[in-house]
């Protein structure tokens, strides 16, 4: 199992790297331009993320516009909707208009909101089936 996780917070990106070690390779990346640059660079390995947990509020891009961008990264090395990363926004937005746009015009595949808790978090990775329910 292969993880990004985006997020210019060090103590956010720092929780979530040690957390999601568990279950896989986890890399970081600090802004949405560095995670477009390390997933391109998986996917020419062929060794794809099978997870990407993105912060929305990032400098250089934002989370939404890196999403997006995955998306058509994905298309230009034809994977099948299938084989897709599943993209998880971890963001302190919670409003209608952000959501929205998550889920319609960066196409994520699911959203948590911070504070990110080790239950919030453990909640959504059973959610989403990389954990299982015990």
């Amino acid at each position: 199992m292969k993880i990004l996780v985006a997020e210019d917070d060090f103590a956010s990106r720092n929780f979530l790297h040690l957390f999601l070690r568990k279950y896989g390779e986890v890399d970081v990346a600090v802004n949405g331009a560095e995670a477009l640059n390390v997933f391109k660079a998986a996917l020419k390995e062929r060794d794809p993320y099978h997870y990407v947990f993105m912060d929305i509020m990032m400098p250089e891009m934002n989370g939404l516009d890196a999403a997006r961008e995955i998306r058509n990264i994905e298309r230009e090395f034809n994977v099948i909707p299938a084989e897709e990363s599943v993209i998880i926004m971890a963001t302190a937005l919670s409003d209608v208009k952000t959501v929205f746009e998550a889920f319609n015009k960066s196409e994520v595949t699911d959203y948590i909101t911070k504070p990110i808790t080790v239950e919030n978090l453990t909640a959504k990775l059973k959610e989403i089936g990389l954990i299982e329910n015990e």
